[in-house]
């Protein structure tokens, strides 16, 4: 007996963050978006995962979506008979429409629900959800710190389709979002909004987002220092966010931005709250950079999540072994798995991403972490 999934992209969806603006909440977030040439490519970002359900075979399963650009157009490039059941109230979309669309899918028999977005998309598919519908996230947002998100679009394809052979369990999973208009004011303010039900599986599902233990702080704070006394001149540094980054910024005595990406040259913060334009242009002044970037607690994201203005493009002209990363011990033991992942989405920089990677976890000592895309 086939299962029925019902598939919805938030066709806004991550539409601020290679612009700096670190989310797409809100018609505000969306014009501002647009005024700095935002890419709006959340479609294109969910194709690997719609390509790789295609493969487990369409006998196995049903497809319901909703119209346009909310799954229909990314279903028929991917190959997949779907068949719309809702129909969004008007351009630009909106989480209503995203709403109305898992009811629709509910209604029409739906045993799965994959979504695209970030975490406010997650959190208007689990409005309607609730813990009676399993869901697995494509990443498309800005920010993805919950645990339904699978770590990378064409993972939640391979989950997608090893679902469709009809038997698979499910865990409750956490369902985090951050407030967006606190997080451009550089202060963060998350919060556990309940839990949904997720596909178990350990290899392709994220875990969701931990804050480092205060008793990190010291090795941390070590590892920064001897970092920045290594920093070269001449050389342009482009630091991520975090509070770990938060930490080295200190230490290079620049006052950064904690949830943007800044850039340091000679000891000055010549960008705060940089975008991927901004950056590519530093590169143009400055050939030899660096990138610095702490590590997502209990996910291990190193690109992808949160610091999209470091983007494959920009990756692209720093080479691999200019890539920095810090973390505590214990945050690099309690990653799911041992392994460190990229999500940049691009299909070639992800390999080339992959492989060992030295992490600083003190003054003196590292650990050799697995990347993994």
């Amino acid at each position: 007996m086939s299962i029925c999934i019902g598939i919805v992209i938030n066709p806004l969806a991550g539409v601020g963050g290679a612009v700096g603006l670190k989310g797409s909440d809100g018609p505000d977030a969306v014009a501002a978006a647009r005024t700095l040439n935002a890419s709006f490519d959340a479609a294109t970002r969910a194709l690997p995962a719609l390509l790789k359900l295609r493969s487990a075979g369409s006998s196995r399963f049903q497809v319901v979506t909703a119209a346009g650009a909310m799954g229909e157009d990314a279903c028929r490039i991917a190959g997949l008979d779907a068949r719309v059941v809702a129909w969004p109230a008007g351009d630009p979309t909106s989480p209503g429409d995203t709403r109305a669309a898992c009811k629709a899918f509910i209604e029409a028999g739906a045993d799965l629900i994959l979504f695209a977005g970030g975490d406010g998309t997650a959190r208007d598919v689990a409005a309607i959800a609730g813990t009676d519908i399993p869901l697995i996230g494509v990443p498309c947002g800005v920010k993805m710190y919950s645990g339904v998100f699978a770590l990378t679009a064409a993972r939640a394809g391979e989950l997608a389709a090893h679902c469709a052979h009809g038997q698979f369990g499910t865990q409750p999973v956490e369902l985090l979002d951050i407030d967006e208009a606190m997080l451009r004011a550089d202060r963060a303010s998350s919060r556990l909004h309940g839990h949904v039900l997720a596909p178990v599986d350990r290899t392709r599902m994220q875990a969701s987002k931990a804050q480092m233990p205060g008793n990190d702080r010291a090795d941390i704070d070590a590892a920064c220092r001897q970092l920045v006394s290594e920093f070269e001149r001449d050389t342009l540094y482009i630091v991520g966010p975090g509070t770990t980054m938060a930490t080295l910024c200190e230490h290079a005595g620049v006052h950064g931005t904690m949830l943007g990406v800044d850039a340091i040259v000679n000891g000055r913060l010549i960008a705060a709250d940089a975008s991927e334009a901004t950056l590519l242009g530093l590169l143009d002044m400055w050939p030899s950079a660096a990138i610095v970037v702490g590590v997502i607690g209990r996910q291990g994201c190193l690109f992808g999540r949160g610091n999209q203005p470091i983007s494959a493009r920009v990756l692209a002209r720093v080479p691999r072994q200019r890539i920095e990363a810090v973390a505590s011990v214990h945050k690099l033991l309690s990653l799911v798995d041992g392994r460190l992942f990229v999500d940049t989405g691009d299909a070639n920089m992800n390999r080339a991403l992959a492989g060992p990677l030295r992490v600083r976890t003190g003054a003196n000592r590292s650990m050799v972490m697995r990347v993994t895309y």
